[in-house]
């Protein structure tokens, strides 16, 4: 919830679209670091999953942290 509040406000901030589109893409960019280290392991051939995918065994998981987390406080 908040975190839609603080993306609210930001775009409400941002000057025009171009602006918008720009913080947007900074949020959401892979870090330098992160990208690094997923380029040379991916030279020395070691094959990196997809950014922001998850196998479905993973998202059932997170799920159940969730219905769990649910159960657990109401």
């Amino acid at each position: 919830m908040m975190l839609a509040a603080f993306e609210a406000t930001l775009r409400k901030n941002a000057k025009d679209d171009a602006e918008w589109t720009r913080t947007l893409a900074s949020f959401t960019a892979e870090p330098k670091e992160v990208r690094e280290a997923r380029r040379a392991a991916e030279a020395n051939g070691v094959r990196t999953e997809g950014r922001g995918r998850m196998s479905v065994g993973d998202a059932e998981a997170m799920l159940a942290r969730f219905a769990a987390s649910d159960a657990t406080y109401g």
